[in-house]
């Protein structure tokens, strides 16, 4: 069920991306955050967008979802102890914003270049899409303790919010 009405090739990443173990679905968890916390989630696919003079640039950031600049870091940290926790190892840590030292195997690659190719409205839906099954503890598999995403909203406002940012984007 999408609480979006999106393309196909959202619904099939989603899919595809349920039907992942929970390790590489925190992995992507992880890197889509990093995404977020790094304002590289945006209308041109910028690596750096902070750099590019252009007030027309459409950026994804963790504000338009009600979240505080740190939330990002604060929900990477605990994805790289719940990502160490899981693996029983200590490759993850988060340095200033960004978690380093988790290395995708050619599936995970597959599922973050699929991402990659999305559009930004695409993109904006799969957010959407991982934040509810997050919220609501429908994304892992196995029980796992899901921490707040820093915020009084649930899953189902953020996504609300989301698409809502999404909507003010196409006019």
């Amino acid at each position: 069920m999408y609480i979006t009405e999106t393309t196909n090739e959202v619904k099939k990443f989603i899919e595809e991306l349920e039907d992942k173990n929970d390790i590489s679905k925190l992995k992507f968890l992880i890197y889509i955050f990093n995404l977020l916390n790094n304002n590289q989630i945006n209308d041109r696919n910028e690596p750096n967008p902070d750099l590019i003079e252009d007030d027309d640039m459409k950026i994804f950031d963790s504000e338009v979802i009600g979240l505080s600049k740190n939330a990002c870091t604060i929900l990477l940290q605990y994805f790289a102890m719940l990502y160490n926790g899981a693996t029983n190892s200590k490759d993850a840590y988060e340095y200033n914003g960004n978690v380093i030292g988790i290395y995708f195997n050619n599936e995970e690659k597959e599922i973050a270049s699929k991402f990659e190719k999305l559009n930004f409205n695409e993109k904006l839906d799969v957010f959407s899409e991982v934040i509810i099954r997050y919220d609501n503890e429908t994304y892992f598999k196995e029980k796992t303790l899901v921490i707040s995403l820093g915020s009084s909203l649930g899953g189902f406002d953020i996504a609300n919010q989301i698409q809502n940012f999404k909507k003010s984007q196409s006019v």
